[in-house]
């Protein structure tokens, strides 16, 4: 159990931004309520000069996002990704000019009063403007079909890099940074791939129900972290009306989080069985009429980048972190093409 307690914590550092956004607020001559006429891109590149004046970069849209009667009517509280969701905004991307690396994430919005709100979040490492433009966009695109409800675990896999979730060789990994990783260790007693695969596919889903029912509720734009919380309170709560209706009186959140205990191709399938039935539960809880509610809207705000980043050797592996707390590994090809290569969830 203490597998799923422990992800409010992995996330509380880098997402608690979302509750303190005010502290970025950037000078603005406007007051009162906001305005309904359309905020343009000039407006918001000269928002974040104000914040950060940096001389020789320019500035490149990465996402704009709409306001509605409908995302307004639900925009309850105070943060950036409120703000985004009650105002709209932007997502733009700071290049240094001379060498052509993305510097600065900028996500820019108008707080209820109308005064401009900018978040940035450094580049970390070097990491082309044009691929950096690539990672975020095709992030958005993983984060996406993971936080849809059901999984399409196919379409899911698909996007890694060779069609295929990633290995994990050692049974004592972190599965929580590296989601969706097939198990091999099993395979010293020859279970089938396939059902070890089944295997790998329930543990990222389960493990990633809290923040599937985050963004089902209506706090999520503005407590990320509360709502991610309460998704790991139903979880726990869900596992007890699972355990109490067993005869066997298993706990589901136990076997989860032993699975290197698996010796056998008789417990693998058992494992799966039982892993499959909790897993219904759950998608059976995402598909109530409150839960659909808030869900488009914040999907699509749980895809937001928050951070980009370039890690050197030994891996020489890229990083995108979206609001969600999602984030996507990457490695760039000998021909200089983009993979998938994990998910994880942030921690601190």
């Amino acid at each position: 159990m203490s597998r799923f307690l422990s992800l409010v914590s992995r996330l509380a550092v880098l997402l608690a931004f979302a509750s303190s956004a005010s502290s970025a607020q950037a000078p603005s001559t406007s007051s009162g309520s906001v305005s309904k006429s359309k905020w343009t891109l000039d407006e918001a590149i000269t928002a974040i000069r104000s914040k950060e004046p940096h001389s020789g970069s320019s500035f490149r849209l990465i996402r704009e996002l709409h306001s509605s009667a409908t995302t307004r009517e639900a925009a309850d509280g105070d943060g950036v990704l409120i703000d985004l969701t009650r105002s709209g905004g932007f997502v733009i991307l700071e290049v240094d000019d001379k060498s052509d690396h993305a510097i600065s994430l900028h996500l820019v919005s108008r707080t209820a009063h109308g005064d401009a709100l900018v978040e940035s979040n450094p580049v970390q490492g070097e990491v082309s403007a044009t691929l950096a433009q690539k990672l975020i966009k095709e992030s958005a695109d993983l984060v996406d079909l993971l936080l849809a409800t059901p999984i399409d675990a196919r379409a899911l896999e698909s996007k890694f890099d060779g069609s295929r979730f990633p290995e994990s060789h050692n049974p004592d990994d972190d599965e929580a940074e590296n989601l969706f990783a097939v198990p091999t260790a099993m395979e010293a007693f020859g279970p089938d791939h396939g059902e070890i695969r089944e295997l790998a596919v329930l543990l990222g889903t389960i493990d990633t129900w809290p923040i599937r029912y985050a963004i089902s509720t209506r706090i999520f734009p503005a407590d990320t972290t509360r709502a991610i919380a309460a998704g790991t309170e139903e979880l726990v709560s869900l596992n007890r009306q699972f355990r109490l209706s067993k005869q066997d009186n298993l706990d589901v959140l136990h076997l989860l989080q032993d699975v290197k205990s698996v010796r056998s191709s008789e417990q693998l399938r058992n494992r799966i069985s039982t892993l499959s039935q909790f897993d219904k539960l759950l998608e059976q809880k995402l598909e109530s009429p409150d839960a659909s509610m808030a869900f488009a809207t914040n999907r699509s705000i749980a895809t937001i980048p928050l951070k980009i980043g370039f890690y050197g050797p030994p891996d020489s592996s890229y990083a995108v972190m979206t609001s969600s707390g999602i984030i996507v590994g990457w490695k760039v090809s000998a021909g200089g093409a983009p993979l998938i290569t994990r998910m994880g969830l942030a921690g601190d």
